[in-house]
């Protein structure tokens, strides 16, 4: 029996569009999360936040969830200017992972940059009163004397110092800063004699307490504490 050249031709037009358009797919078919990651955490490390923010932004609408990307996704959003949207991320990102010390300095600084002095104290505050944070009582200090809010620096330093219990010189440097700025010498001073007992070798208190003219002898050091 003949066949038609149909019989011959459809068949085998219809099968090169079908591998065609498994090609076309398997083209479309999004990276792997896994691979966006790697890319976008390389860029992120080496400072493309051009680069890093097109890939995290890929892992959110696709794979959502990850706190780590949505605070680096927020981060490269504050570095490239979007501050109002890096807000929303970093706030997501501290949501979901309030220990975290990264991402609370992070957000942070998003509320310093946007100019929201209240969210900033607020924030690190509660996280010094409520999670005994050393390091948010401190970034709390250097904020607010970049707001030349000396109350909210005097709370700060005096939180940091008794969390720290007398066992780490840097509130009470922070706290001789502090007094500095208010003109209060006297406190100043103590602080740094507390310092002293603290840490007599440390480079930071020796230079200070020759900037003061005090004496490095036995009863240079106070003992630490409020």
């Amino acid at each position: 029996m003949r066949r038609s050249i149909a019989s011959f031709v459809v068949p085998a037009v219809t099968s090169v569009l079908l591998a065609g358009l498994s090609a076309g797919l398997t083209g479309c078919q999004a990276r792997p999360m896994v691979a966006a990651k790697k890319e976008a955490d390389f860029a992120y490390e080496h400072g493309d936040f051009a680069k890093a923010a097109p890939a995290y932004l890929e892992i959110i609408e696709k794979a959502p969830g990850d706190w780590e990307v949505e605070y680096r996704y927020g981060v490269c959003l504050a570095e490239l200017g979007n501050l109002r949207e890096a807000r929303t991320h970093v706030e997501t990102a501290q949501a979901a992972n309030p220990k975290s010390e990264e991402v609370a300095a992070g957000l942070a600084q998003v509320y310093f940059k946007l100019g929201e002095k209240q969210k900033l104290v607020q924030l690190l505050q509660d996280r010094g009163n409520m999670q005994r944070s050393l390091p948010s009582f401190m970034l709390l200090a250097d904020y607010a004397l970049q707001m030349n809010d000396a109350d909210t620096a005097t709370m700060a330093v005096n939180g940091a110092i008794l969390l720290a219990d007398g066992t780490d010189v840097a509130p009470y440097l922070k706290a001789v800063e502090v007094a500095e700025k208010l003109g209060d010498t006297k406190t100043a001073a103590r602080r740094l004699r507390q310092a002293y007992a603290i840490s007599p070798e440390a480079p930071a208190v020796g230079a200070k307490l020759a900037e003061y003219g005090l004496a490095v002898e036995p009863t240079t050091g106070l003992p630490p504490g409020p």
